[in-house]
């Protein structure tokens, strides 16, 4: 039986407007004795705060504040090491659910009410939040099941995308009994038999650069003098085989299609199409999540995409600097973490059949 998730688009359902939801309570001044004293530097601090405003310190939970306490949900560093809180599919659809419940849930997650609703709607978990505070975690959780919305929390070391990184694969051989894969014409090559072919995830990884170059005197301000933009898209494909084999990455560009035979055609897109129908019709047990692209837009506010500026100093001549920032913008680490999370949960529903 070949399980599929399959394109959705998330227009097929209704949403509700924005006006539409019970408006989230703005901010309101407390009393003094609502109040409570930061431990380290003794400022006063609001009781919705989890940590100081001044210097950051966790602060301590007071007596019947837990309604009113909200999660920071500051942005992680690239190096930092989290928790998602993913949010688990349920019946009904976002409309069926109070409008206040979606407003306060949105007000605890700091997302628009929206977004929210478009995440319920996908009926597929994705995360509703990222963090590095476990007190943030035990406090998401306890607000949205108050709510009567089912989360779990899967950390960052569960998905392992820095520790365990794709093996990305340039040529496969078909036999009747499995695939065979090679990274390079240098490695042996990796079997796996059909049956341990359990989840393929496709998407697209996007890529944009942005190089700005500076003229800079001993008294002047930066003059710039050139702008360049390089972009581009490319189809891939991450096959999972059984839960200790690893994690196979094909991307469109760069991988040899003769194992299509007499398929094979000119262009890679159709290779790429015809590939992928080869693995889905051989693989006959496998779990196929090609949802990325319409739900990439519900990832961004725990999962963004990831930017990063690096600048550079050269002497063009005596008293006369040129600086180069490059800026690079890319989905990849959040098409993995998207297909990371698919594995876990399909691997876990196997595992329980």
């Amino acid at each position: 039986m070949i399980g599929e998730i399959t394109r959705m688009s998330l227009d097929d359902e209704e949403l509700p407007d924005a006006d539409a939801f019970a408006p989230q309570p703005g901010a309101r001044a407390f009393a003094p004795a609502e109040m409570r004293a930061c431990p380290l530097c003794q400022r006063a601090n609001a009781p919705t705060r989890m940590a100081c405003l001044y210097c950051g310190a966790p602060l301590p939970g007071a007596h019947g504040a837990d309604d009113l306490q909200l999660p920071t949900l500051r942005p992680l560093e690239t190096w930092e090491q989290g928790y998602n809180i993913v949010l688990l599919p349920r019946a009904e659809a976002a409309a069926d659910l109070p409008r206040e419940v979606i407003g306060e849930a949105a007000r605890v997650l700091r997302l628009e009410p929206t977004q929210l609703a478009g995440i319920i709607t996908a009926r597929v978990p994705l995360p509703l939040a990222r963090t590095a505070q476990l007190e943030e975690v035990a406090l998401i959780e306890r607000r949205l099941m108050q709510l009567g919305l089912s989360v779990e929390t899967v950390a960052d070391e569960t998905l392992a995308v820095e520790r365990q990184p794709p093996q990305r694969m340039r040529r496969f051989e078909f036999r009747t009994e499995g695939l065979t894969a090679w990274a390079n014409a240098e490695t042996a090559g990796q079997h796996s038999a059909w049956a341990d072919v359990t989840l393929l995830v496709a998407g697209r990884l996007s890529r944009r650069q942005i190089e700005v170059e500076e003229r800079r005197g001993l008294r002047k301000t930066g003059e710039v003098v050139d702008t360049r933009e390089f972009s581009d898209d490319e189809r891939v494909l991450d096959i999972y085989l059984t839960e200790h084999a690893g994690h196979w990455r094909i991307r469109a560009e760069g991988f040899d299609y003769t194992c299509l035979g007499a398929q094979k055609s000119l262009l890679a897109v159709e290779n790429f199409s015809r590939l992928l129908a080869t693995l889905r019709t051989r693989a006959t047990a496998v779990v196929l999540d090609d949802s990325y692209m319409s739900l990439r837009h519900l990832l961004q506010t725990a999962w963004p995409v990831a930017e990063q500026t690096s600048s550079g100093l050269r002497r063009d001549r005596p008293g006369r600097l040129h600086t180069e920032a490059i800026t690079t913008v890319s989905n990849e680490t959040q098409f993995t973490r998207y297909s990371r999370l698919r594995r876990h949960f399909v691997l876990r529903a196997n595992t329980h059949r």
